[in-house]
């Protein structure tokens, strides 16, 4: 909710106060409640089916609307660089959905966010003629027939640079596997560790972003698709992200030889494929950050079976993490998203679904770090009745048992919110048949506990409905008063191939404290929630290494500095010693000592002193200290006009480029003084 939208709703608030007895006392809370709203079945063809999905928001006094606008590879609005969806025609031709549900749901201070789907980009079988149910896509330029590699005349899927089709090494009829193990069940996915790939899909998001003023930006299947074979555990992984460019860079970073493919449970295998998704999150974060800071980047995440009951769990407990390479954990720890949504999809009348709700329910609230976190229940994803929904949404909303709370809920999805019970074990009373409700019968459940004469939750333990008044959409801090910046860039030779994968260490000039991170497959680096300041960054792959020097990361914004090679000498200014004259030659060794300044446009210099002198050495003539002290023998030779030391201090830079500056003491041939002849 933006800010003007935001007043228009306190002055409403207290308006009412004025006229109705006893609003005055009751505290508007701050809380997401949302409806994810999915075009497979509830569709935005009209502006009546638009106002019809804003109207039930406004029925269930929600908040936010998170409709999905890219299904597989298309498009829910006219601005877009996909085409639309197939036989789903927009009434009337120029209708645009996106924009129409941006001006209804604005108009009802309720947010808008743009529900995507990232991996999954086809789920029909193409080996048909197009129709409403099979086939390829109808427009030749769909991502997935510009880059499936599938060829009609085969029916088969073709390797390549230009394949971006995320697989597997098991054989087709395996759980579902197809068309040479790229197709899952009923979907084809992209592979974002195929560069080309993960940069298309910022760029259709990108744009997305640019052109709507949508409040935010949901991210789903933002993942591998799972494979439901047995033999899968932390260990032995999972067998997908075989795509021959993925797998190619894999082998090239490690030093493999092409013919070695990795296993599923190479410990490095497993983190390159995190590694991948992670990277593709931080890229679009920060590129939406750059055009629209106020953005709120969402994603809807992976919480299979039970949660982690400590620290060290994840990376064993946690399905998303090992299973298909969905490390969500840090990426609410790095920044990189601002609001985690588990799918906490688990069934309220089964007693080991009520505890992995709970436990899942406890561990976002303790792990949103500076970000936050909304808890997503489904209707019939497993199967909750309207009674069920209501006690999880209870417990989503209080706090954890360390006190941390949640910023909100969400339902998925509007157009099933729940399930038909024989008996129905949470009815009240119970038990009791309960057949499915409409959304208008759970909207009222959740304002007021009951719809007409039907009660579904107990009056007497809870008087009050959950939603009975509007909320605020929550602040979040880091967006509306942030005090940390970021920064992006790209790692590219001079011939232009990016280092990827390359270690990255991003440094803060002036108190030296450091970010590691890496690029990606196209050489894209990023830094999120910077102190303020000025800052270098080296990238390392192998023999190449590249620098940026300087970027000046302001709270609130994102800084842009590509990295190049650094050409450029460091400098010394202002060399002197503290004395440059030796008298008496006594053959005593005298202490110099020399000041210097050092600078460099990209951050540390190393120095570096020698000596020569203009005279025969017999022995030690000087010794090196430090590089800011030597020592000088007080001698020179009796048929000379002086001995002549050069000092030279040399700076390096970390690139490798040198520069050099002298300065000279002298052990005169005499006092200077000029001899008197006597008469």
């Amino acid at each position: 909710m933006t800010g003007s939208r935001q007043r228009l709703f306190l002055l409403t608030v207290l308006i009412l106060a004025t006229i109705v007895p006893g609003a005055a006392q009751a505290q508007v809370r701050s809380e997401y409640r949302a409806f994810w709203v999915d075009t497979f079945n509830t569709t935005m063809r009209n502006q009546a089916e638009v106002q019809a999905v804003v109207d039930n928001a406004k029925l269930a006094n929600a908040n936010a609307i998170f409709a999905q606008v890219r299904r597989r590879g298309d498009a829910w609005y006219l601005n877009s660089l996909e085409p639309r969806p197939d036989f789903t025609p927009f009434e009337p031709e120029g209708f645009d959905p996106l924009q129409a549900l941006i001006t209804a749901a604005h108009a009802e201070r309720i947010e808008v966010h743009a529900f995507v789907i990232v991996g999954a980009i086809w789920n029909k079988n193409p080996n048909f003629a197009p129709s409403a149910t099979l086939g390829p896509p109808a427009n030749p330029n769909h991502p997935f027939n510009l880059h499936s590699g599938y060829d009609p005349l085969t029916s088969t899927i073709v390797p390549g640079p230009n394949n971006w089709l995320t697989r597997t090494l098991l054989p087709d009829g395996a759980a579902g596997v197809a068309f040479q193990g790229h197709r899952f069940g009923n979907d084809f996915w992209i592979d974002l560790g195929h560069p080309d790939a993960s940069a298309y899909t910022v760029d259709i998001l990108m744009h997305l972003v640019r052109n709507y003023g949508i409040d935010g930006l949901h991210l789903d299947r933002i993942r591998y698709p799972e494979i439901s074979v047995t033999g899968q555990t932390p260990s032995t992984g999972t067998n997908i992200g075989y795509n021959a460019v993925n797998v190619s860079r894999f082998q090239a970073r490690h030093g493999l030889p092409a013919t070695s493919m990795p296993a599923p449970g190479d410990p490095q295998w497993m983190q390159w494929r995190r590694d991948q998704v992670t990277n593709f999150v931080r890229r679009l974060y920060l590129y939406a950050m750059a055009e629209r800071p106020e953005l709120r980047i969402s994603a809807a995440l992976i919480v299979f079976g039970n949660a982690p009951v400590s620290e060290g769990q994840w990376n064993t407990a946690a399905e998303a993490y090992w299973r298909v390479y969905q490390d969500w954990r840090a990426w609410t720890e790095e920044g990189i998203i601002d609001i985690a949504i588990p799918m906490n999809y688990k069934a309220e009348s089964v007693a080991s679904n009520v505890t992995m709700f709970n436990e899942w329910n406890e561990w976002t609230k303790n792990h949103q770090y500076n970000r936050a976190g909304i808890i997503g229940m489904a209707g019939t994803a497993p199967n909750n009745s309207v009674e069920g929904l209501l006690r999880q949404t209870r417990r989503a909303l209080a706090p954890s048992s360390t006190g941390n709370a949640g910023a909100g809920v969400i339902y998925f999805s509007m157009a099933n919110t729940n399930a038909a019970f024989s008996p129905n074990p949470l009815a009240f009373p119970a038990p009791r048949d309960t057949p499915v409700r409409t959304f208008a019968e759970f909207a009222s459940a959740l304002r007021t506990g009951r719809s007409g004469t039907t009660q579904f939750e107990d009056p007497a333990a809870n008087p009050v409905g959950i939603f009975s008044e509007p909320a605020f959409i929550p602040d979040f801090p880091w967006k509306s008063a942030p005090t940390k910046g970021h920064l992006k860039g790209f790692a590219r030779r001079a011939d232009g191939t990016p280092l990827d994968t390359a270690a990255v260490m991003i440094e803060h000039a002036t108190t030296g404290a450091t970010r590691a991170t890496q690029t990606d497959g196209g050489g894209f680096y990023g830094g999120v929630d910077l102190t303020p300041g000025p800052y270098f960054v080296k990238a390392v792959l192998g023999t190449s290494t590249l620098y940026g020097c300087v970027a000046n990361v302001v709270a609130g914004s994102v800084t842009t500095m590509d990295l190049a090679a650094d050409t450029t000498r460091p400098l010394i200014t202002g060399l002197r010693t503290s004395q440059n004259r030796i008298w008496p030659p006594d053959q005593k060794m005298v202490t110099v000592r020399l000041s210097y300044n050092t600078s460099d446009n990209c951050g540390t210099v190393t120095t570096t002193v020698g000596v020569t002198s203009n005279e025969p050495v017999d022995g030690t003539a000087w010794i090196v200290v430090n590089d800011h002290e030597v020592e000088l023998r007080a001698e020179r030779s009796s048929g000379g006009n002086g001995r002549v030391y050069t000092i030279t201090v040399t700076a390096r830079d970390a690139a490798g480029n040198t520069t050099s500056d002298s300065t000279t003491v002298t052990v005169p041939k005499n006092n200077g003084k000029r001899r008197i002849a006597r008469s």
